[in-house]
């Protein structure tokens, strides 16, 4: 357990170091469903792609999109799970703009309070048991090493948008070089707060 509250800190605490490449986002949207999809199952949640005909291509790192986009479809598949919806369904949706490529990723889960909405980005702030808090934090942060945003739309009772907009022509020049000192020391310091309190 602490080992991965660890590593989770790591991604969040390390500079992120981007290697992109013109890449259509369909396919990378493609592969992340075929490889989720055995643990929707799991969870009896239906995941389904919704792709344009037509490509969506941007300057991105597919790994690190991958990463980002894994997380929301993680805690989109266990709110589902920890509430008592009988309709579970998450749904990836890739939708072009001129500028830019949006990319949904929707559930019918539990919904989000208002409230939270900011919160729950801040580094070690987890809405379940035993999280890192570090997921959405790590989302964001790649989203935002590409030059994007991560936006978030929640109807409590009704299920949860979050849109991850990365801009065509990809990360400035200068992406991934930024430091984030007063962040880490942060996380660091609540980190092994937690480790101590585990041990007394």
């Amino acid at each position: 357990r602490l080992a991965n509250i660890l590593n989770d800190f790591l991604r969040f605490a390390g500079r992120v170091k981007l290697a992109p490449a013109e890449v259509d986002t369909r396919e990378i949207v493609e592969e992340l469903v075929d490889f989720y999809r055995p643990q929707c199952e799991l969870h009896r949640v239906v995941l389904r792609a919704d792709l344009p005909q037509a490509r969506a291509v941007a300057r991105v790192d597919p790994a690190l999109v991958k990463q980002a986009l894994l997380n929301l479809l993680i805690n989109a598949t266990q709110a589902m799970a920890a509430g008592d919806a009988t309709a579970r369904e998450l749904l990836v949706r890739v939708e072009p703009l001129p500028d830019a490529v949006a990319i949904h990723v929707i559930d019918t889960g539990p919904g989000i309070p208002p409230d939270k909405h900011a919160e729950i980005f801040r580094p070690y702030v987890s809405g379940r048991k035993g999280g890192s808090g570090l997921g959405l934090a790590v989302t964001r942060r790649i989203v935002e090493e590409h030059g994007g945003r991560i936006e978030l739309f929640s109807e409590v009772g009704k299920g949860t948008d979050f849109i991850v907009w990365l801009p065509l022509a990809g990360p400035a020049a200068d992406s991934g070089d930024h430091s984030d000192d007063d962040a880490r020391k942060t996380v660091l310091d609540r980190l092994f707060k937690r480790a101590e309190s585990r041990r007394a």
